[in-house]
């Protein structure tokens, strides 16, 4: 299927592909499996993916790229909600707050949350750690960004290490955590901002994974995607969960794994994660794969059912 778009022509093929070739309805963890597809362009900005959220009702696709683009698609569900299809893509490059195009060390867009109160679009860069945010949709990220004060301790942070994942939780706060910026203590940096105030938490990883994503629950408890890098192999994904209790100024936050991906399941190098709730009260997971633009690598979106009770 090549999708086009609705400002121009952006051609996209979407192929279905399973998450386990032995058990189309495989179920990982807390997670169902419910539809996968691989998705390929001609035009050479694709790619890249490592934020994503969603509109609030669920229809729209939003992701961010590590080149400084961004995209969008509609999403289409069948009868059962599984996701069955992505058309009308657009794409553009990102704008600084003076309304030029990013390029150099700004392009690098890591993370995409969505704030519910506005429906403004928060963005998280690397390189030049900092967070920008963007009017609601329509306008959304095609219009210049404001910025939003970060802690100054952010700026030590390895150019590749920095603000990796960003979600706003349900009182308003932002809440961040960095890749390999790390404590003393081997604890990964992360921070709450609330306006211009700024609390330092951790954040305890293990098993050479790290943070990639995240996103908030409705209950206000916080879904982390993490992953498992490495250039001869040996990737995987997880999924972990923060309790809400424990999202609070000084904590050293300790995460409960709720799934895992590893060979021989689909993998490829999952970076964004979106959630989403129905008019029916069952909790959606998508993730997309940052393919770095390598002949090796895909762009893969996986949906899921969240089967855990307490969401």
């Amino acid at each position: 299927m090549v999708a086009p778009s609705a400002s121009g022509y952006l051609p996209v093929t979407v192929i279905p592909i399973v998450l386990d070739s032995r058990n189309p309805n495989a179920s990982v963890g807390s997670l169902k499996f419910l539809s996968g597809f691989e998705l390929k362009s001609s035009d050479p900005r694709f790619g890249g993916f490592s934020g994503l959220t969603l509109s609030a009702d669920g229809t729209v696709l939003y992701a961010v790229s590590d080149r400084g683009y961004w995209a969008s698609a509609k999403m289409r569900h069948d009868s059962e909600a599984r996701l069955s299809g992505l058309d009308s893509w657009e794409m553009d490059s990102l704008l600084t707050p003076e309304a030029s195009t990013v390029s150099g060390p700004l392009t690098d867009a890591e993370a995409l949350a969505r704030d519910r109160d506005d429906g403004s679009l928060i963005v998280g860069f690397e390189q030049i750690h900092r967070l920008w945010r963007y009017r609601p949709p329509p306008a959304g990220l095609r219009v210049p960004p404001q910025p939003v004060p970060i802690p100054a301790e952010l700026q030590k942070a390895p150019r590749n290490g920095g603000i990796e994942a960003v979600t706003v939780l349900l009182d308003g706060r932002i809440f961040i955590l960095a890749e390999e910026f790390e404590n003393p203590d081997g604890r990964l940096k992360g921070w709450l901002i609330d306006s211009q105030n700024f609390s330092e938490m951790s954040y305890v990883h293990s098993d050479r994974f790290r943070p990639t994503d995240m996103a908030t629950l409705p209950n206000g408890d916080v879904l982390v995607l993490e992953r498992r890098y490495g250039f001869l192999g040996n990737w995987g994904a997880r999924f972990q969960r923060l309790s809400r209790e424990s999202l609070r100024p000084g904590a050293r936050v300790a995460a409960e794994e709720i799934a895992r991906i590893e060979p021989p399941l689909t993998l490829d190098n999952f970076e964004g994660l979106a959630v989403h709730k129905d008019e029916k009260g069952n909790l959606f997971i998508y993730i997309i794969s940052d393919d770095n633009y390598s002949f090796f690598q895909r762009t893969l979106l996986l949906q899921f059912r969240l089967e855990a009770a307490g969401d």
